[in-house]
């Protein structure tokens, strides 16, 4: 009976994922050792932009449906993800899985679930929010299929105290650590911010298997300029966070798709070397990123934070580029974003100058 009760609040979170993307290989990682999310999760997800309106009968283009089986997405060559929750209800009022774990854990292994969206709601202590992310963990492995571990636990745990990435990332295949993403510039910076003050605890414990979450990519939606859906691509790449797009495909413009679809920079996002990115330097309202690549290769995003007047030129000195290395001693460059252009070689000696629109990024590959 109680799963029954259950079934109408899973259709409340869905997550559709492509296959190659999981990885079921059974590897040594510094994470979550259940083999998988190698790199990167990337799929869709429809929480940001169509919350939970099931009313498809009034509002056809403004729900999800709830006709959803995972033979049907398995079929397309698809991975299904869905959502539940630590405590006793969903974030949404439905019934939770606290004291369920077991049986939701087995349930979802019975459904064909890919991947398990576990929120951290209405649950009655700090301790049991944490008993029950370790718990859930297990049972998913007790279940023996490849389940995908997506947590809120640290999000869940920073009102009370400093959440214990280390622990966090034992358990979990990603996780989120901020408030969630809204579809406006504001939500997206605000993200960013956090993550900058934070990042020297974040960096160090992302790797195969285990990622930090920002949360989805609101690209093609309503709310971001083109440099700004920019800026959101490229450094969510250097981030290596979950690429989880939440908008309306039916209706995307062909911009916004070729963005989601740009290989050059989901190749940034999904480099198999598993290293986090991090801003090094921030001047005259420039911001730098830079994230190791595998093959000694760099990807560099320069962000520009003045919201005022036109595009800006920032120059840097290529020596400074890749913790010095980068280009030591020479190295090519192609910007990727916004427009692909090959830059050249550069020599060590020489300076970088580049053109970054109002809230803009510009995303660089440095190959040596």
């Amino acid at each position: 009976m109680k799963l029954l009760s259950r079934d109408s609040r899973l259709i409340c979170e869905l997550a559709l994922l492509p296959p190659a993307l999981l990885f079921w290989s059974i590897l040594g990682a510094g994470a979550l050792d259940n083999g998988l999310a190698r790199t990167p999760t990337m799929g869709w997800l429809h929480w940001e932009r169509f919350m939970c309106n099931l009313n498809c009968q009034e509002e056809p283009d403004a729900c999800i449906s709830p006709s959803f089986f995972s033979f049907q997405v398995h079929s397309k060559g698809l991975k299904l993800g869905i959502y539940a929750d630590v405590g006793n209800k969903t974030c949404a009022g439905f019934p939770g899985s606290f004291g369920y774990y077991d049986i939701d854990a087995q349930t979802f292994a019975d459904w064909g679930v890919d991947l398990l969206k576990f929120d951290g709601c209405h649950c009655d202590s700090i301790i049991s929010l944490e008993d029950g992310y370790r718990y859930m963990s297990l049972a998913l492995n007790r279940t023996g299929r490849s389940i995908v571990y997506s947590c809120e636990w640290p999000l869940y745990m920073r009102p009370f105290h400093k959440p214990n990435y280390t622990d966090i990332q034992y358990y979990c295949n990603h996780w989120r650590y901020f408030d969630d993403v809204y579809d406006s510039w504001q939500s997206i910076k605000n993200i960013l911010i956090w993550t900058i003050a934070n990042q020297k605890e974040l960096v160090e414990v992302a790797g195969p298997g285990g990622w930090n979450d920002p949360d989805m990519l609101v690209i093609g939606n309503f709310g971001l300029s083109w440099d700004q859906q920019v800026t959101q691509m490229a450094l969510w790449a250097i981030m290596a966070a979950p690429l989880l797009m939440s908008n309306d495909l039916r209706q995307i413009s062909s911009q916004a798709k070729a963005l989601l679809q740009n290989k050059d920079v989901i190749a940034i996002n999904q480099d198999p070397l598993g290293k986090q990115g991090y801003c090094f330097r921030k001047e005259n309202y420039i911001e730098v990123w830079e994230r190791p690549l595998s093959n000694l290769a760099w990807a560099v995003a320069l962000r520009n934070l003045q919201e005022i007047g036109g595009p800006r030129f920032y120059t840097i000195q290529v020596s400074s580029l890749g913790q010095g290395v980068a280009c030591n001693p020479s190295c090519f460059i192609t910007q990727l974003l916004p427009v692909k252009t090959q830059l050249g070689f550069y020599e060590w000696t020489l300076n970088l100058k580049t053109r970054i629109n109002p809230s803009g990024t510009v995303l660089l590959r440095i190959e040596r």
